[in-house]
């Protein structure tokens, strides 16, 4: 009889799960050697995958539940904003209202909403020709157009279009990682939108 390999030896136990149970004398004898804890049972073994197991969908429920509570915060953040564009007819005080509901999230230290000036051009063909937004570093000289030496991250949004541009609106932060192009933007494009036909009429 031909030595059986590991791989069959797995896809056995595999599609026989209660072999060793109704097989408990061969489980007796099974006590695995780890270099580092000595001998180890099989159900020790299967105690602590269980525990890592545990541990990785904990961390996973965690990480969901932050990102929900993110979402809500700047759902309720966007919900304000949406209210302010029709109660002012002036760009200057719109954005400084707006200025004054973004920044009370911790995480946001600057919020702008500047016309376009043609002095932004460069930013927009580096960061905003593709998608119209952009989220993450900026260099120097981008960082010295908007924002603070403080600034770490931010989120630029293009209003309009790049042929023609009304207005960006962006916010920066001291926290490096708190704007990664990774991050969800269902909230703010949608405002995005509301603001750019706002701006139209305003013109």
């Amino acid at each position: 009889m031909s030595e059986l390999s590991k791989e069959q030896v797995i896809d056995y136990l595999h599609q026989h799960p209660d072999f060793l149970v109704q097989h408990p004398e061969l489980l007796a004898q099974l006590e695995l050697q780890q270099q580092a804890q000595g001998a180890t049972s099989l159900v020790h073994i299967q105690q602590r995958q269980l525990r890592e197991h545990n541990t990785l969908l904990k961390s996973q429920i965690d990480a969901m539940s932050k990102h929900a509570s993110q979402n809500e915060l700047v759902y309720r953040l966007f919900s304000q904003c949406h209210r302010q564009l029709w109660n002012h007819d002036d760009f200057d005080t719109l954005a400084n209202n707006l200025r004054n509901i973004i920044c009370s999230s911790e995480d946001v230290n600057d919020c702008k909403l500047v016309k376009y000036n043609p002095k932004y051009d460069e930013l927009i063909a580096h960061r905003l020709t593709h998608s119209g937004h952009y989220l993450g570093r900026i260099n120097q000289q981008e960082r010295e157009l908007l924002f603070s030496e403080d600034t770490q991250s931010v989120a630029i949004y293009l209003i309009g279009d790049t042929k023609h541009p009304i207005a960006i609106l962006a916010f920066g932060s001291n926290n490096v990682n708190h704007f990664e192009p990774a991050q969800d933007n269902l909230f703010v494009l949608d405002f995005i939108n509301a603001l750019h036909l706002r701006l139209q009429k305003l013109a």
